[in-house]
């Protein structure tokens, strides 16, 4: 068959199934494709569409596609030269949304095509600053993991593990946006910490301003100078009377703990210890404490004078054992 009767009996084809496919049908990208693959596919579709007004059923149109009726058919009308020229005008049309909307696809992507990928981790008691591309600097604690990607219009870093310091070089058009399981922090210029641990997650400022977002439950909260915010069982809530520097000081080798739980403390000291200290989740206690890191295990040790728990070793690690005293 001449490939003008091909390609109007395709044009017919394509007509009739559009007619009838549902609006989501997948056919509907097979036709968006035939139909940018040629200005002559879209002339050729939009005259069909003009015939269509001059036929009485689908019936008709069926019979114009199989029986090369649809080239003699428009050659044989004296308004074809009339209705070409309004087809191409149309199909120029049709064309320029078709590569516009195109366009802003490719666009799309290339937002979300990553300018810079970097995974780093610290293991025990080891601690690393990163210099990132656009100045940004980035101190992980010990036993510490995080994902950095940076895009064209944002800078995203995963925080999947650990505590991390961040020391973020201004750029509005690329926010500066830190993710753990429960929290998105989105900053501009700023220099914060964030700690995630398994009852808790705590976000402290050292200086500038921080949105701090409840990924769970959408409470958000802004944090500015030495401000600290933490979220746990009972959601997202600032503590007022901590100050913010205490959190930094692990970078010059002190844990500073401000009301503190057992399970702060046990997993914040096995950051830096070879076998893990873990506890029972039972006490209720909240300890205050400053200690320095090469210290942390006779901190440990003392642990049972200032509070209700037995410190068992054991070669799998430390077991710290919450009691009861006797009345």
């Amino acid at each position: 068959m001449p490939a003008p009767n091909k390609i109007s009996e395709t044009a017919a084809r394509w007509f009739i199934r559009m007619q009838e496919a549902p609006v989501d049908a997948p056919e509907r990208s097979q036709f968006e494709a035939w139909l940018m693959q040629s200005p002559l596919h879209q002339q050729e579709y939009l005259s069909i569409s003009e015939a269509w007004r001059g036929l009485d059923s689908l019936d008709e149109l069926q019979t114009l596609a199989t029986a090369r009726k649809a080239d003699r058919f428009f050659k044989q009308s004296e308004r074809k030269k009339a209705r070409q020229k309004l087809a191409g005008t149309v199909a120029s049309v049709v064309a320029a949304i078709c590569i516009g909307w195109a366009s802003y696809h490719q666009y799309q992507a290339w937002q979300a095509t990553p300018t810079m990928q970097l995974v780093a981790h610290t293991s025990t008691a080891q601690l690393t600053t990163q210099t990132l591309d656009d100045g940004s600097r980035v101190t992980l604690n010990a036993n510490s993991r995080i994902e950095i990607k940076y895009y064209r219009n944002q800078r995203h870093i995963d925080l999947l593990q650990g505590e991390a310091v961040f020391e973020v070089q201004p750029d509005r058009s690329r926010p500066f946006v830190v993710e753990t399981q429960r929290l998105k922090v989105t900053v501009l210029g700023t220099r914060f910490a964030v700690n995630k641990l398994k009852q808790l997650e705590r976000v402290s400022v050292d200086h500038g301003k921080v949105q701090v977002l409840n990924k769970q439950g959408q409470q958000a909260l802004i944090l500015q100078n030495n401000q600290v915010a933490e979220i746990n069982q009972h959601g997202l809530q600032t503590r007022p009377q901590v100050n913010a520097q205490d959190y930094f000081r692990f970078m010059t080798g002190t844990l500073v703990f401000n009301q503190a739980s057992l399970s702060e403390i046990a997993e914040t000291v096995s950051r830096y210890q070879q076998k893990p200290i873990t506890n029972d989740d039972r006490s209720e206690e909240k300890i205050s404490a400053v200690v320095a890191i090469k210290d942390s295990n006779s901190f440990i040790a003392t642990l049972p004078r200032i509070a209700n728990v037995r410190v068992h070793r054991s070669p799998e690690g430390i077991q710290l054992e919450t009691y009861t005293q006797a009345k």
